[in-house]
């Protein structure tokens, strides 16, 4: 019980200072949820003069996937509230280490609504009847990804990193060689492969990092928020167009997976909306190389999990699960490459 209280003191002070809550407000309860890779999350639900309100909570935990840095997700997420996209609005950042959530937090909106699961066959037959209907979601999709690429790098946090073409493929190249178990010949060879496809012609914009349906949350038809801008850069945003039409974003692993983009619609329209919102159309060869980026993202991910497990750096089972994506993602590699 101490602990659930110090969580609660926590997020009332944190909210308080925001002026988000009043003093005769209170914070009664906080519950973590299920889920959380690289970010622990939980709600909090207070008592207020005007009725009962509930925040989510994000923490950054001492051992995670990626070393990603909330302060400036929070900060990132702040300045796109200007911007025609759903997100949720951020209320406070409390730098503390040693808070009672065991790490950094940020408190922000809580918003109702439920991510897609694309490797959930239910979800799949909902998302093709989307597809084969009135395509709603499928239209969102790409307009949201339309802004997001187009948002003015000027308003953006300056700590945001700027990542070349050769340094995200060496960014994901270094967590191979610090992470890995042993070493992979198809994967160096992927890793030589896509060094040698830089694109003449950068498409600079704001990189989101992880776009896919997974990480929205949809009330009924409509997004209503986009989540996890962890991974998020200056960069080529020719690579969220790459990851979200990688076979895994579809629901591929050990079963059979939908035939449409990341379950939702099929990968030639999906490209041709998004070139008519922003005036750039991806060719195919483009679109393979940065698929393999995408695919070495995953892999990174994958590759940390099972490391942390095997090394003892966690407990938590989940992460030893990691090894089973290896061969399908192996076998994207090689199709990629022509083998």
């Amino acid at each position: 019980m101490t602990a659930t209280r110090d969580r609660e003191t926590a997020v009332a002070q944190a909210l308080l200072q925001a002026g988000v809550l009043g003093g005769s407000d209170a914070v009664t309860d906080v519950r973590q949820l299920a889920g959380g890779w690289s970010r622990h999350s939980y709600v909090a639900v207070a008592e207020t003069a005007g009725g009962t309100r509930q925040f989510v909570i994000r923490v950054q935990p001492p051992a995670t996937l990626l070393d990603t840095d909330l302060e400036l997700e929070y900060r990132l997420l702040r300045e796109l509230e200007r911007l025609p996209v759903p997100t949720a609005r951020m209320y406070a950042f409390i730098d503390d280490p040693a808070s009672p959530f065991g790490g950094r937090f940020a408190v922000m909106e809580y918003i109702e609504g439920s991510a897609p699961n694309t490797y959930s066959r239910a979800d799949q037959r909902w998302l093709a009847d989307d597809w084969n209907g009135s395509r709603v979601i499928a239209a969102q999709v790409a307009e949201h990804l339309a802004t997001i690429h187009g948002a003015d790098a000027a308003g953006l946090p300056e700590a945001l990193p700027t990542l070349g073409f050769d340094a995200v493929v060496a960014r994901w190249r270094e967590v191979y060689e610090t992470r890995r178990l042993v070493r992979d010949p198809v994967v160096e060879e992927a890793f030589d492969w896509v060094s040698e496809r830089e694109p003449r012609v950068g498409w600079p914009g704001l990189v989101h990092g992880d776009y896919r349906l997974g990480n929205m949350l949809l009330g009924g038809d409509r997004i209503r928020a986009i989540l996890d801008w962890e991974l998020a850069y200056r960069g080529d945003v020719r690579f969220d167009l790459g990851y979200i039409s990688i076979p895994r974003q579809a629901g591929k692993h050990l079963r059979a997976h939908s035939p449409l983009m990341c379950a939702f619609a099929e990968r030639e329209w999906f490209m041709e909306r998004y070139g008519q919102l922003t005036g750039r159309w991806i060719d195919d060869d483009s679109l393979a190389t940065f698929q393999m980026l995408g695919i070495m993202m995953l892999l990174a991910t994958q590759w940390t999990a099972v490391w942390m497990y095997a090394g003892g750096h966690t407990t938590d089972v989940r992460m030893a699960w990691g090894r089973f994506s290896f061969a399908g993602l192996r076998q994207d590699m090689v199709e990629l490459m022509g083998w």
